[in-house]
């Protein structure tokens, strides 16, 4: 849930809400005297005397009590998630306020109006009954913060709504970066010349075989990025055979010099995760890490599950990198990858790249396995 909303009301929103309230007594007090015309042989027009009533004793309390259960309103929001304990709070603020109403409008009437003999014997407090139920102030002031209490959720909902709509919109531009990154990075003259370059060797070495699964491997790769095209959320085991396309390139290229060690837990294989995520921590890893390193070097995949979440592990013993040095700065691919997770899972993720004892960085990512929903972010 978002944390800060545009404020939902302001003093013209509350007059306009007054007005509506006081328009809706009058057009019930004209209703309820149109029925005693129609069904009293002895009607006495008394419209103007019972909207008087109305005004003193609903509306005018209303104009004080507004601006504190609308403030009740947004401080207790009705979510599916918490909708029973806010029905039974509203529930209690909506019979606290009635019965301090109730007691305000008993002590003035015992006061400060003319009452018949026999309501004398009365103490103040015991009007209120009389007022909350035999003039059914109770029933209107149910159906006035009803309707404030609904007014405020519809808009506060509205405000949600368009802030998720917002936040699907820039997750997918940031799928959409990502896949235009990735098919930078394919198309990048360092990586197609050095793949192309590979081909030839093998071509001229008669290899043709292997020239064929290379090209195939290169088609392959091309057509996995572009086939997932604007989907947010992939199972894992497809994500991963995305990135083994792009392995496998480099393993041909890089011969016996690198190798690739993969631990895959099967139950961690159908789990969701964002689509695009994990290739340009494989790309870190090669390009910065192992491609830097002299002699031979080792790459390894982990997956698993653990306490509801999914662990990846991607560690390398490259030529490591100094995350403490000033001049140090992340790729496009590191931060696109910190911000679409932290859209995406909010507190429910970790992400650490750390520098390996023995050399070489491992990139940790621990992810909720929390099913996505539909506006494209973890549910909470």
């Amino acid at each position: 849930m978002p944390e800060q909303f545009e404020k939902p009301f302001s003093i013209k929103s509350m007059t306009l809400l007054l007005l509506t309230i006081w328009v809706g007594l009058a057009f019930f007090t004209a209703l309820s005297q149109a029925s005693n015309w129609l069904t009293s042989h002895h009607y006495d027009g008394s419209f103007l005397a019972h909207l008087e009533f109305f005004t003193i004793r609903v509306w005018l309390p209303w104009v004080v009590l507004t601006p504190i259960v609308l403030w009740l309103a947004l401080k207790f929001p009705i979510k599916p998630k918490n909708w029973l304990k806010a029905l039974l709070l509203h529930s209690f603020f909506l019979l606290s306020l009635s019965l301090i109403t109730g007691l305000s409008i008993s002590f003035h009437y015992h006061f400060f109006m003319d009452m018949a003999p026999n309501m004398e014997t009365y103490q103040p407090w015991q009007h209120t009954g009389h007022f909350l139920f035999g003039d059914n102030l109770f029933l209107f002031n149910t159906i006035i913060y009803t309707i404030l209490v609904t007014n405020i959720n519809i808009k506060y909902f509205s405000q949600i709504a368009q802030q998720k709509a917002l936040i699907a919109s820039q997750l997918n531009n940031q799928l959409i970066e990502s896949q235009l990154q990735t098919l930078k990075m394919q198309i990048n003259p360092h990586f197609l010349f050095n793949t192309l370059n590979v081909i030839s060797v093998l071509v001229m070495k008669s290899e043709n075989n292997q020239a064929g699964e290379m090209i195939n491997r290169l088609s392959s790769f091309f057509r996995s990025t572009l086939d997932d095209k604007g989907q947010q959320w992939l199972p894992l085991k497809k994500e991963l055979n995305h990135v083994e396309q792009y392995l496998a390139i480099e393993q041909v290229r890089f011969g016996e010099r690198i190798s690739i060690i993969k631990d895959y837990d099967v139950n961690a294989l159908p789990a969701l995760v964002p689509a695009m995520l994990l290739q340009p921590l494989i790309e870190n890893a090669m390009q910065h890490g192992l491609e830097e390193k002299e002699g031979k070097g080792e790459l390894s995949i982990i997956c698993y599950i653990r306490n509801d979440y999914i662990h990846i592990d991607i560690i390398d013993d490259g030529a490591g990198c100094d995350f403490n040095d000033k001049n140090f700065c992340e790729g496009i691919g590191i931060s696109n990858v910190k911000s679409r997770l932290k859209q995406l899972y909010g507190n429910k993720h970790e992400f650490h790249l750390i520098n390996n004892i023995k050399g070489g960085v491992t990139a940790s990512l621990k992810l909720a396995l929390s099913v996505p929903s539909q506006s494209g972010s973890i549910n909470q």
